[in-house]
């Protein structure tokens, strides 16, 4: 696990590194915060320790930074002082812990281990939620809705409704007879009815997730690339 370390008291930060490189992390450390932001550009860590005085930047402006790029990474501030304006701000900023100087390393690693262990269960939840129909579209199977590099797709409630259809059912031929039923609860539908329906969350996508299969009805497959 790759660590960001914020700290600009030498012999602490000192400490601190060379506790958790024993411990069998990597650790790259700053001492200010102006080149952690400017990291930030560069390279993603698993978790981030930032002291909340530091030089150029400080480490609540750097969480801040951190909690728009990498909001589900685990983040601890820690801090000499016990400053409940400070440490309210940290918390609304994104952050997962607190620790006030001093503190025992232990206690330092022992943090890192549950939040590590949160997040990866989290990721695990959110993975059970999500499905990825490609590089650029995901479903939230929770709220049945789609997004497009992120940004939430706009359909009607019928049109959504197809979508959970295809989705709940991917790699199988839907026929017009399951879209019916489905759809219009066993109601009549013209057969020009649904192929509109089909055609219009078609157009609507960006790619083509959705293939008509002549014969037989629609399929939606998987990206095979994700």
């Amino acid at each position: 696990m790759k660590i960001l370390l914020l700290e600009d008291e030498f012999m602490l930060s000192r400490s601190i590194r060379t506790y958790l490189l024993n411990k069998g992390y990597f650790v790259d450390h700053f001492d200010n915060g102006l080149d952690v932001v400017k990291t930030l550009e560069k390279q993603q860590y698993d978790f981030y320790i930032l002291d909340i005085n530091t030089p150029l930047m400080s480490g609540l402006e750097c969480l801040k930074e951190i909690a728009q790029k990498f909001p589900q990474i685990p983040k601890i501030i820690i801090s000499a002082y016990h400053d409940i304006e400070s440490i309210s701000d940290a918390f609304s900023l994104g952050c997962s812990d607190y620790l006030k100087k001093p503190f025992n390393l232990k206690e330092l690693e022992l943090r890192i281990n549950r939040l590590t262990s949160q997040a990866l269960s989290q990721q695990e939840k959110q993975k059970e939620v999500v499905i990825q129909l490609s590089d650029n579209y995901t479903f939230d199977t929770e709220n049945n809705l789609l997004y497009y590099k992120g940004e939430l797709q706009k359909f009607t409630k019928r049109e959504y409704a197809l979508l959970v259809l295809f989705v709940s059912n991917i790699g199988q031929i839907i026929s017009d007879e399951s879209i019916r039923s489905f759809i219009w609860d066993g109601e009549d539908a013209e057969d020009s009815t649904i192929r509109s329906l089909v055609n219009r969350v078609r157009h609507k996508l960006h790619e083509e997730l959705i293939e008509n299969v002549r014969g037989f009805g629609y399929l939606m497959k998987k990206a095979e690339n994700v």
